[in-house]
């Protein structure tokens, strides 16, 4: 198993009607069959006096998961430690004791809706990649940590930090603060998948990359959602506000001349980067009512430039692409 990817991001969906969808394809022959296997259910069932029968359960009907979720979830222990069945339990009934088995059971008795979104996207994927695997999909508690964890071959979807806003109280006592609360909903949950699914296929290479740098990958990245998820909200797929995606797409000219003028293009400095494309309220060096990863919604602009002066780039191949300036210049970006 490679090396595992962690992913939680989260958002908040506003409808965001489109007219004329150029990512709305016919992917009719490329149907996906993805049963998404509940091992959050199977983990609340844990028995300290039948452990022997139920690790044995795990490892059997969730192999290369279970295995995932004990190093990078549950990180107490592993199945082969004399300690791992008195701390499983332990774990279990804690979070039985709190009702949290109760709470998933309620908002997710069944997963048919996501798992039909899932293999909605799935199916744009086969198209783009036909020659990529489709991961194996679990469900699992992860106690109010990780929404999404991935692998080469696995997907997991964390159903605690999908339970929406009732939970609130939940979620603060995992000192979640406000503007990541309002994301934890069951709507963002395709949406999570394919981003991890994006970063896992297409990791960002540059450890010491310049801003440019940061704003073209998160803007391939998105372009990369859009193609997955053509219906789904915009602002949902940005993890944006109504207002947020509004301000975005209105201020686009501003933003873009003040990293000119301000000569940040090609800035290193990781603090400086981050204020422009790391996750927040807003974009700091802009005003509270800005939107959050205002560079990062320029990348995508010049992104989908770029795509639309080279028809004969495919998506691969732009997910590939490494050179940031080639595909700046060749965008012929104006706002």
């Amino acid at each position: 198993m490679k090396k595992v990817l962690v992913f939680s991001l989260i958002a908040i969906v506003f409808l965001n009607s489109c007219t004329n969808n150029k990512f709305k394809i016919d992917v009719s022959d490329y149907k996906t069959d993805i049963k998404v296997k509940r091992f959050d259910s199977e983990l609340f069932k844990f028995n300290e006096d039948s452990s022997l029968f139920y690790i044995g359960k795990y490892q059997k009907e969730f192999g290369d998961f279970y295995e995932l979720y004990n190093s990078e979830v549950f990180q107490i222990s592993l199945p082969e430690n004399a300690d791992y069945s008195e701390n499983l339990y332990g774990f279990v009934q804690y979070w039985k004791i709190n009702q949290i088995d109760v709470f998933i059971k309620k908002e997710f008795p069944d997963f048919k809706e996501e798992e039909k979104q899932i293999n909605d996207a799935y199916s744009h994927y086969k198209y783009y990649f036909p020659k990529k695997n489709i991961p194996a999909f679990y469900t699992f508690f992860s106690a109010f940590g990780l929404s999404i964890i991935t692998s080469d071959s696995i997907v997991g979807i964390g159903l605690d930090k999908y339970l929406g806003p009732k939970y609130s109280e939940l979620y603060e006592k995992a000192q979640w603060n406000n503007y990541q609360q309002k994301r934890m909903r069951r709507e963002m949950i395709v949406v999570d998948i394919m981003h991890a699914q994006a970063i896992n296929d297409f990791p960002y290479q540059e450890e010491k990359g310049n801003l440019l740098e940061n704003m073209i990958y998160e803007g391939k990245i998105q372009y990369f959602l859009n193609c997955m998820l053509p219906e789904t909200a915009d602002s949902l797929k940005w993890r944006y506000t109504s207002k947020q995606m509004k301000w975005a797409e209105e201020n686009q000219k501003n933003i873009w001349n003040y990293l000119a003028e301000q000569k940040l293009l090609f800035s290193s400095d990781k603090l400086e980067i981050k204020k422009y494309v790391g996750d927040a309220p807003f974009t700091t060096p802009f005003s509270d009512k800005s939107a959050p990863r205002a560079a990062s919604y320029i990348g995508y602009k010049i992104v989908e430039k770029f795509m639309e002066n080279n028809s004969n780039i495919s998506l691969e191949d732009l997910m590939k692409m490494n050179d940031s300036r080639k595909i700046l210049t060749q965008s012929k970006f104006n706002p």
